[in-house]
């Protein structure tokens, strides 16, 4: 039994907190918003073919920090 213990301890110096949980996907989700805030206010013309690439990275970008809300959402009502 002594070696399950040893796992367990192990296992348990590597696992994260619910707090250092949130704070990293709170920390993703600023970082984001800042990546998303920086596409939209920059009103360069790079013609059609980029603007559908801006287009494309906005709607992921936007899905992400939708993605990462709903976690935190979801680790919060963990008790």
């Amino acid at each position: 039994m002594e070696w399950v213990e040893a796992l367990l301890k192990k296992s348990c110096e590597k696992t994260l907190t619910k707090g250092e949980v949130l704070h990293s996907l709170f920390h993703m989700i600023e970082v984001n918003e800042n990546t998303l805030n920086q596409i939209k206010v920059d009103r360069r013309d790079y013609g059609p073919e980029l603007e559908e690439l801006r287009q494309t990275e906005i709607h992921d970008i936007d899905f992400h920090i939708k993605y990462y809300r709903g976690l935190v959402n979801f680790i919060n009502n963990i008790s």
